[in-house]
């Protein structure tokens, strides 16, 4: 797994390696800029060295890593630079005073822009650029931006370049939640220096980073150790986690056996996916447990599941009176999966507190599961195992009693705190799935896109981690790893040319797909 930082954290970081390490500020922004410089040359931006670039340096340490790149590229030959200082030379100061000093040795030109009407004037008169680089803002920005920056950014954000590079973290985006302080530069790639930011791989932080390369800058790999930090899951890292493979002397009962339950009039189809993906991603046995009303309706859809009816109100409703025998439904399973489908009526919520305070197997909860409980979110005191929570936003926010766009402008940190305030492991669905732990450890996973997005989805998933749970993972790596798989299934079918009329079914059918390239991955 990559490790990912604060902005806090990262000045922490610079700070023990200037002065435990002994390495200079000024240093750490020359192999900052000159990362950089050799991240461009990689690229096709610029086929000639006559082909313009527009250089925007801020008055702190993020302008002197622009500075350090505009050196480098004039060293290089490159003739058709513009370095745009948005402050007053006379202001700048430290490391970022040596690099623009260094740079005019050179006989490099300099334009300072203070005034909004300067910027426009320059605009005017400079045409459009091939590369433009943000060197505008670093990671310590906390108010929204006004004034010059802002219009700055707009002006980047209406084409100003044909390519956007940002350096660090695009200005104007917040390091840590990814979200823009009133604009943000839209970059094609950024260039991050050290460690990878937390806000460059939350959404939509990671829309306006674009492509992200994280450059070495000689800061210890062993000062990570006494932080924090968030994970984000990689194919390499999540290879570890894999179950072991099959035993040739071995059988379906040593391989995990899920209990779902799930279904209600209506909605056999999420329980039915959730069960089956459990098997799909190696569970020995899965069994769905469902209302018996429904289950002459869809016993043998799928002759390899299991189909144990539970008494029901003749509506296709169960409740606390279920309980007892669930229980003894429970007995030789290694793991529940309950939510899907369920309902959110009454008995359904008695349902839940009661598994909750009875069942002491590793439990996945989610969809109508989450819906019901939230009324009720302190009963999560009393329960007997290990509880993974798996809601999309608008649960989430249920959950909290916050608005959804509050839960999506701080996604890290409200799981997080949920987490270890309830003591489960929090999987928040969505763009860039975010999973938390008791612990307070936090986990961003890379995999995924858009195609995600259709009804089934999230009960494929939920029936994914069930599945890892049944086959002995730990909590925490049965969310890590699952999150993994289920956002690699739809990679592999984008990958595949598949982009229209992506169902859950196919997303289902292309987990063993998914295992296999994390099994076989070589990175």
């Amino acid at each position: 797994m990559m490790k990912l930082v604060a902005a806090r954290q990262m000045r922490e970081l610079d700070a023990r390696t200037i002065n435990e390490v002994g390495v200079p500020g000024v240093v750490l922004m020359e192999l900052a800029g000159q990362g950089a410089f050799k991240f461009i040359e990689e690229q096709n931006w610029l086929p000639s060295k006559t082909h313009p670039v527009l250089i925007l340096a801020g008055k702190g340490n993020n302008g002197g890593d622009a500075l350090v790149v505009s050196r480098w590229l004039r060293l290089a030959g490159y003739t058709n630079i513009r370095v745009v200082l948005l402050a007053e030379a006379a202001l700048i100061g430290g490391d970022a005073k040596v690099n623009l000093d260094s740079y005019q040795n050179l006989g490099g030109a300099v334009i300072e822009i203070t005034t909004i009407e300067a910027w426009d004037d320059f605009c005017r008169q400079a045409g459009k650029f091939s590369l433009v680089v943000d060197g505008i803002l670093g990671t310590g920005l906390k108010s929204e931006l006004r004034g010059l920056y802002a219009a700055v950014i707009g002006m980047i954000n209406n084409k100003l370049g044909d390519h956007v590079l940002a350096l660090d973290i695009p200005s104007g985006l917040h390091a840590d939640r990814g979200i823009p302080l009133g604009d943000a530069v839209k970059a094609d790639a950024t260039v991050t220096f050290g460690y990878g930011k937390t806000g460059l791989f939350v959404y939509p932080g990671k829309e306006y980073a674009g492509n992200v390369k994280i450059i070495d800058i000689g800061i210890p790999a062993i000062f990570l150790d006494s932080l924090e930090t968030t994970e984000l899951l990689t194919t390499s890292g999540c290879r570890k986690l894999l179950p072991p493979a099959p035993a040739l002397n071995g059988h379906k009962g040593n391989r995990g056996h899920l209990l779902t339950i799930a279904g209600s009039r209506g909605k056999s189809g999420a329980a039915l996916y959730t069960a089956y993906s459990a098997l799909k991603t190696g569970c020995g046995l899965s069994t769905l447990a469902t209302p018996l009303s429904l289950a002459a309706s869809i016993e043998g859809r799928i002759p390899e599941l299991m189909m144990t009816p539970i008494a029901d109100d003749g509506q296709g409703r169960v409740g606390e009176i279920n309980v007892p025998d669930i229980e003894q439904i429970c007995r030789g399973k290694q793991a529940i999966a309950v939510g899907p489908g369920l309902g959110i009526h009454t008995e359904a919520h008695e349902l839940i507190l009661k598994l909750l305070q009875n069942i002491s197997l590793p439990m996945v909860l989610d969809a109508d599961a989450l819906t019901v409980l939230a009324p009720d979110i302190e009963v999560l005191a009393q329960k007997k195992s290990a509880v993974i929570l798996t809601p999309h936003p608008g649960e989430m926010s249920r959950l909290l009693g916050v608005s959804t766009r509050e839960v999506q402008q701080n996604r890290l940190e409200l799981s997080r705190d949920f987490a270890c305030c309830h003591n489960v492991y929090l999987v928040l669905k969505g763009a860039g799935t975010i999973i938390a732990a008791p612990d307070g450890s936090t986990a961003i996973n890379s995999s995924g896109n858009q195609y995600l997005a259709t009804a089934g989805s999230g009960d494929i998933l939920t029936g994914i981690i069930g599945s890892f749970l049944a086959q002995g993972l730990s909590p925490l790596s049965a969310c890590h790893l699952g999150v993994y798989v289920h956002g690699l299934t739809a990679d592999i079918l984008a990958e595949a040319g598949n982009n229209h009329g992506i169902t859950a079914g196919d997303l289902l059918q292309t987990i063993p797909q998914a295992l296999k390239a994390i099994e076989k991955d070589s990175s």
